[in-house]
């Protein structure tokens, strides 16, 4: 009962920080974005956020759920934590995501919401030579369905050459993402629900590596491309 409460209460702290963000409920998912952080709407074209014009002071995502339009999400805040700040995205439609290290922590407003995502050991660092098989503990909430407490385990592992085997966003040509250190992470063992890998693009910045494209999964069904924007200019 105690861990059902828990549960609750992240939930509840979530949608509460997408009302906030952004008032009431949405229509569709991540269809639009603002038109005081975005001077321009745009349509369902995959190329239409090439011509948005973007206002400097923000930092953008490009998100896409696979087989609808994207969208961009603005960057509303950070929260610092000693394992990684914590990025918190959000949408004109009121969706919110959060992301730590370039992973996905935290959703709201989504067909499938992860509440809550714990590590109960920070994952390493991002490298171009990640350790063979590293291994990631994960324990996550999900909504619809009060699933709480989901304990996965993930092998990290390196593509040593070519290109995930993903259907890649029309934002990121081959020539751009053969340029990226390409990071898979996927589920081993018993359980559950058996999500697609989730696949990194890992750029250097200062020295350190970051994601700077991401394909992750919340469910089966839900899969989403996740896209600094606009892309550096370094791997243009």
């Amino acid at each position: 009962m105690e861990s059902f409460l828990i549960f609750l209460l992240r939930y509840i702290t979530v949608f509460l920080t997408a009302v906030v963000l952004g008032g009431c409920a949405s229509k569709s998912l991540l269809a639009e974005v603002t038109s005081s952080l975005i001077e321009q709407q745009f349509s369902s074209s995959d190329d239409a956020l090439s011509s948005v014009k973007l206002n400097p002071a923000y930092q953008y995502l490009r998100v896409q759920v696979v087989g609808q339009p994207a969208a961009l999400l603005v960057l509303g805040y950070v929260d610092a934590h000693p394992d990684g700040n914590i990025e918190v995205w959000y949408s004109a439609n009121h969706e919110v995501i959060k992301t730590q290290n370039g992973r996905i922590v935290a959703t709201a407003g989504l067909a499938t919401d992860w509440v809550a995502v714990r590590f109960p050991v920070a994952p390493p660092p991002w490298s171009d030579q990640p350790p063979p098989d590293t291994t990631i503990f994960r324990w996550r909430d999900e909504m619809p369905g009060y699933r709480f407490n989901l304990a996965e385990q993930l092998v990290q592992s390196r593509l040593t050459e070519g290109l995930p085997a993903i259907r890649l966003p029309s934002s990121l040509p081959a020539t751009v993402a053969a340029r990226f250190v390409w990071v898979r992470e996927a589920q081993v063992g018993a359980t559950p629900i058996l999500l697609p890998p989730a696949w990194y693009a890992l750029e250097r910045v200062d020295g350190h590596f970051q994601v700077a494209y991401s394909y992750q999964c919340l469910s089966q069904a839900l899969c989403l491309n996740l896209q600094r924007w606009p892309l550096p200019k370094a791997v243009l």
